[in-house]
């Protein structure tokens, strides 16, 4: 008989949760669940973001380093100097050691949104983008200041640049500018 009651004991003390308890289990969890997974997207946008303004950034970046070294290297103590053949198309004689004193231009494409460089206005070859097609150069401005004989030439360069083909939430606009003083060689 002590066995029988030992065992009818031990099988109501092991009753198990009851199902508002299992209710109270499942509700904490999804709330826990629900604010790791909104924190786990926002960390996603966030590097998305981040990978996109780099991008933009790299790229106008180097855009705008090769049309500095280009015009650090142009000619100053001619009659053509810099021409602004519009407010977004400058062409100058290079004095790059591989241009040969070569009329190289650089100008904004409206059909593709990059950043032109034409190494060699005289030749038959065309223009070759230095802008990816991963970003936009929604406007390029080239501005030539203080020219005269007696003191060199200043060129500023704004450039407004924006990612391509990314979401609404992580698109990435950029704004960059620099100005170049010519070399007096």
């Amino acid at each position: 008989m002590k066995k029988l009651l030992a065992t009818r004991y031990s099988l109501r003390s092991e009753q198990g949760y009851s199902l508002i308890e299992l209710m109270v289990a499942i509700g904490v969890f999804a709330v826990v669940v629900t604010a790791l997974s909104g924190m786990f997207a926002i960390s996603l946008r966030g590097q998305g973001k981040s990978a996109t303004a780099q991008n933009v950034g790299d790229n106008g970046r180097y855009a705008m380093e090769v049309m500095a070294k280009e015009i650090r290297m142009g000619t100053i103590k001619t009659t053509e100097g810099f021409m602004v053949n519009s407010p977004s198309d400058i062409q100058f004689r290079s004095n790059m050691p591989n241009r040969n004193s070569a009329i190289v231009r650089f100008y904004l494409d409206t059909a593709t949104n990059q950043i032109m460089f034409d190494d060699d206005v005289s030749d038959a070859l065309p223009p070759e983008p230095i802008t990816s097609a991963n970003i936009a150069v929604n406007a390029l401005t080239f501005n030539v200041s203080g020219v005269s004989l007696s003191s060199q030439p200043r060129i500023t360069i704004v450039m407004r640049a924006a990612s391509v083909g990314t979401a609404a939430d992580i698109e990435t606009r950029m704004d960059i500018q620099t100005t170049i003083s010519p070399r007096s060689l």
